[in-house]
């Protein structure tokens, strides 16, 4: 096992195994070649270390809890924060079936705390499965480790996936259909680059990847405003172009805006 800061339980230690043998068998290698040395880098292997550390294995708010807490102590900013990821996890759960297991999509999961938001909208929904991307390969670690541990005990698959932040969504969902038969998504969350984002969603739609009461979260909508236009205009509840959204303004860990918009049915592309 990789060395570790302070105590940590054989649970803790057996993830942080799978993850690193995870890692050795998609061929991405940790800082200096070696899929074991995690320790370098942005932090974000630190906080999948605190987390299996710290909180109760099959906890995602737990988990949730001790990233955020930990990213802000050491002020490393992989945090999304508490209004970001009560949104989040609001507008997967508003984009669930009425009953039995949903499909989520997360494009550009960071070190995974926005994916726990997602994993504690799927209580109770037995069976589902997040696919999360990531084009950042020490994140993309951090994230199926954590989310691994979170989602202990539970019958959520997690799908941690590399993508580009400019990749062939069209190939992706193609190779996701062939390789888990995945077909739709009850949700979609883009945090990726936000040029890619309209563009991204036209191949959704094309691909008729969203059913009527899809939802899509969007992240920096005030930041990035600029570079958003188009995406923001075409999902405009007024632009008739089978959505409906709604901003929603926050205040930490920094002034921003999400968006959330429910697919209602037919687009004109």
């Amino acid at each position: 096992y990789p060395r570790l800061r302070g105590g940590m339980s054989l649970a803790g230690r057996a993830a942080l195994w799978a993850a690193a043998c995870w890692a050795r068998a998609s061929g991405q290698p940790g800082p200096g070649g070696d899929p074991l040395n995690f320790r370098l880098g942005d932090g974000s292997w630190q906080i999948a270390e605190h987390i299996m550390a710290t909180a109760t294995g099959g906890d995602p708010a737990a988990a949730l809890r001790e990233f955020t807490s930990f990213s802000e102590s050491r002020g490393l900013g992989l945090h999304l924060g508490a209004e970001k990821t009560s949104l989040l996890e609001s507008a997967v759960q508003q984009g669930l079936p009425p009953k039995g297991p949903a499909i989520v999509l997360e494009v550009g999961c960071h070190a995974g705390d926005g994916t726990l938001g997602a994993l504690s909208a799927l209580r109770g929904r037995a069976g589902s499965t997040i696919v999360s991307t990531e084009a950042n390969p020490e994140w993309l670690r951090s994230a199926k480790a954590i989310v691994d541990h979170a989602a202990k005990g539970t019958s959520v698959r997690f799908l941690p996936l590399d993508f580009g932040e400019e990749g062939d969504l069209d190939m992706f969902l193609d190779d996701l259909k062939e390789k888990h038969r995945i077909t739709a998504f009850d949700a979609v969350i883009f945090d990726h680059s936000e040029r890619m984002f309209l563009t991204h969603l036209r191949v959704l739609l094309r691909k008729g990847y969203l059913r009527a009461g899809s939802t899509v979260y969007v992240d920096n909508v005030k930041r990035k405003a600029q570079k958003l236009r188009k995406y923001l205009e075409f999902v405009n509840t007024k632009a008739g172009k089978g959505f409906q959204t709604v901003i929603t303004h926050i205040k930490k860990p920094y002034p921003d805006a999400v968006a959330v918009s429910v697919y209602t049915g037919a687009t004109e592309l």
